[in-house]
């Protein structure tokens, strides 16, 4: 709470001081907006960039306010993903803030193939604007480096094609900002809002016979936009251009030396920032890694992530080697600031967020009749966990739905929910809603292989500082059977497919979950639809077969334990000729491993037994050859961190966080 009071005091003092700029109308308007709204960026920090089949990606979350840049305490859980080239989701993990902010871990299928992969990370505030999750690029199986967006041509950012009324002209020490002559008539006098993350730094007449100078050290760093207005307050015309000038950054020095000034001894490390403010704080991860042939310029940073690519839509990853503003501009160029919209902000239309924050877990759901899908009121609804000896009691509101606040409990935590209608009788049933998460429809960052790309001996572990060895990592093969997804002739025909190993490594708690990872796929209130899959007559669920038996439209598939199914294909409207025309609108076929499913074993419709996403325990880092020291959580105006005496040569430190004052840290040294 004191958080949230005193981000609140730091908007009402930045907007406080743009109020002789921007006028009482604007002022008014942009912060009720930001208000009304608040939203997030998010940056995921990692211990490395390359791994191998089997290993495990370490990851510290970055969560900030979107607009100025301090830790938000909006929301306590962050969403992180592993996604194939496919865009499928491998997996998914669900962090909870404690007093380090997010950290956790994804672990890599030991079968994985060789490729590019992605992290992404939201929270459900950020699910309200579309494009701005974070992004970052995991390769598996070797090394690689993202090519920036300049050189791919179809990359740009995201927004209808400027009406060219704007021309901005940079030179060493100004940018020039000039209306061009326009042939259409316009309500004058013409005014010029500039603004950085809504963040007003300018408001004041311009006309093609008066453009206006402003001084480069006088702007912020980020992404400025410049929206020309006309004397309605109606938008004309936007421009978008990069600048860089140092303000929101706060950089750091490194320093290593022996701990006992002998060649054996630990190596210890302290970090600095100099130019710290009084009582600001520094909270960084701080990464040794080998310093490989690809240069840190080829990967994407926090400040590449922060500065640009969070706020340019449309799921962008850029490298650090974009960061300048010859580069910068030409990504932005034709392009929409998009997180609020500016213009209808600025004539007084403000909009809030449709999805809740959320700031602890909760389990929803709705108590039916059983003959007519109409809600019970005032039934009787029971929540057990036997595994962590929790148990609640609530009731239905008049539409009959209910709800479990706070249900803040680890992965794996069993439940077991049950219903009764106000007489105590069991003839109801039970709807849970499940949750929802973001399909990932982007096309992953352009890369190129490097030649040098070889990491396994890099992941093997590394020697402990108390004396014992941890062995290098051995390779055991054994003759037990695979569950490959592609097993057989049936199988191949899928258009997806989840195999034993594939459920078993993706770690989703239901079927609707699972299913969700298949791009082209929705689940709707217990019903799964593909994209495709519309008649004349409106749209039509996917039939559900188990152990080759079609069951009826309203079988709920919650009826099955993820826990007994072998193997999940899906079908889509174009492959499903083996299953007649029953499956017309998609297949979805379920093998369980007992086979012969009948539908009479169905458990009781007043009772259900789930597990849900809970949140991920926090485990100690194993340090690697490859990365010998990571820490997510250091926190002060300096740290400290020690090595061992092997790694006294070719090696990199990376150090990445943010100030209490919502500054970038960055910085990096080579020995």
């Amino acid at each position: 709470m004191m958080r949230k009071t005193l981000l609140l005091i730091l908007l009402s003092s930045v907007f406080a001081t743009m109020k002789a700029q921007t006028g009482n109308v604007l002022y008014d308007r942009i912060i009720r907006q930001t208000m009304l709204f608040p939203q997030e960026k998010a940056y995921i920090s990692t211990d490395a960039d390359s791994y191998q089949p089997g290993g495990r990606i370490s990851f510290h979350v970055f969560l900030v306010n979107a607009m100025t840049h301090q830790e938000d305490s909006l929301s306590n859980y962050v969403y992180t993903e592993l996604i194939d080239s496919n865009r499928v989701v491998m997996s998914r993990v669900r962090i909870l803030r404690n007093e380090s902010g997010f950290t956790g871990y994804i672990d890599i299928p030991v079968d994985a193939a060789k490729g590019h992969y992605l992290l992404r990370s939201y929270t459900r505030n950020m699910q309200n604007v579309e494009g701005y999750d974070c992004l970052k690029s995991i390769f598996v199986g070797g090394r690689a480096r993202l090519l920036p967006s300049a050189e791919n041509p179809s990359v740009k950012a995201k927004g209808v094609n400027s009406n060219n009324k704007l021309a901005i002209k940079r030179d060493k020490d100004f940018i020039k900002v000039s209306v061009l002559d326009m042939k259409d008539p316009v309500k004058t006098p013409l005014h010029l809002l500039g603004h950085c993350r809504s963040m007003p730094f300018y408001f004041g007449e311009i006309s093609p016979q008066k453009p206006l100078l402003l001084r480069n050290d006088s702007l912020p760093d980020g992404v400025l936009s410049f929206i020309l207005l006309d004397a309605g307050f109606n938008s004309l015309d936007e421009k978008l251009i990069f600048s860089q000038q140092g303000k929101d950054v706060c950089p750091v020095k490194i320093m290593l030396k022996p701990a006992g000034g002998q060649s054996a001894d630990p190596i210890e490390g302290i970090i600095t920032a100099p130019n710290l403010h009084k009582d600001e704080l520094m909270n960084v991860v701080v990464r040794v890694s080998k310093a490989t042939v690809d240069s840190p310029a080829t990967h994407s940073n926090i400040l590449s992530e922060f500065l640009l690519a969070s706020d340019m839509a449309g799921n962008k990853e850029e490298p650090a080697s974009v960061l300048s503003p010859e580069v910068a501009d030409s990504l932005l160029q034709g392009g929409h600031w998009l997180r609020y919209d500016m213009p209808s902000v600025i004539r007084g239309i403000c909009k809030r967020a449709s999805k809740e924050k959320e700031s602890s877990a909760c389990i929803r759901g709705r108590v039916l009749q059983l003959i007519r899908n109409k809600g019970v009121e005032g039934a009787s609804v029971n929540l057990i966990s036997p595994n962590k000896g929790f148990f609640a009691v609530t009731t239905t509101d008049a539409t009959g739905r209910f709800c479990f606040e706070g249900m803040d409990y680890p992965e794996g935590t069993q439940y077991v929910l049950n219903a009764f209608n106000k007489a105590g009788k069991p003839a109801v049933r039970l709807q849970l809603d499940e949750e929802t998460f973001p399909p990932f429809t982007a096309q992953l960052p352009p890369y190129r292989w490097i030649k040098s790309n070889n990491t396994s001996d890099d992941d093997s572990l590394l020697y402990k500082k108390n004396g014992s060895i941890l062995l290098k990592g051995v390779d055991i093969v054994s003759h037990r059977p695979t569950y490959a997804s592609r097993s057989d002739a049936y199988a191949r025909t899928a258009d997806f497919s989840f195999g034993l190993r594939d459920i078993e490594a993706i770690g989703a708690t239901c079927l609707h979950e699972l299913l969700r990872r298949v791009p082209g796929l929705t689940v709707e209130m217990d019903k799964c639809y593909v994209r495709s899959g519309a008649t004349i007559h409106g749209r039509k669920p996917a039939a559900i077969a188990i152990d080759g038996t079609f069951m009826n439209e309203d079988f709920d598939l919650d009826n099955i334990q993820l826990s007994d199914v072998e193997r999940v294909d899906v079908f889509k409207t174009g492959s499903t000729a083996i299953w007649g025309a029953i499956g017309g609108m998609g297949v979805i076929s379920i093998t369980t491993k007992k086979g012969g499913f009948e539908p009479k074993a169905m458990r009781k419709s007043n009772t259900k037994t789930f597990t849900t996403l809970g949140y991920q325990p926090s485990q100690p880092y194993t340090p690697t050859w490859q990365t010998p020291f990571w820490n997510p959580s250091l926190r002060g105006q300096s740290v400290r961190f020690s090595l061992p005496s092997t790694c006294r040569s070719g090696y990199r430190v990376i150090v990445e966080g943010m100030t209490t004052d919502g500054r970038i840290v960055f910085g990096e040294m080579t020995f």
